[in-house]
């Protein structure tokens, strides 16, 4: 309990300091008068490529589902295998609708 307890005051105070360090830091003094900077604070890019990230790590993320499913296959047997042929269906829908989305088109 106490160790817990440590942990917690510790992430608290490391976060309140790294907050405190970042707003000291990026204190900006052509902000302080009003005055604009003479750049640009976002940075655009494609939202394709950030899809396309995130449906990476979606079907990446069967992998953690299949490996354990390989280690108890033939102890369970034939409901193991039912398992993950529903699983398969379900990740199979999920690539065809990305694909028809045009998820996986560079070119658009």
């Amino acid at each position: 309990m106490i160790a817990a307890l440590t942990m917690l005051v510790l992430a608290v105070g490391l976060g309140a300091a790294a907050l405190a360090t970042g707003r000291q830091r990026s204190a900006d003094p052509a902000q302080e008068g009003g005055g604009r900077t003479a750049h640009k604070t976002w940075v655009q890019f494609r939202v394709r490529y950030a899809v396309l990230a995130l449906l990476f790590v979606a079907f990446d993320m069967e992998m953690v589902f299949m490996f354990p499913w390989a280690v108890v296959y033939r102890r369970e047997g034939i409901a193991a295998f039912a398992d993950m042929l529903v699983f398969l269906a379900i990740l199979a829908s999920a690539i065809a609708f990305a694909w028809k989305e045009g998820a996986f088109d560079w070119e658009a």
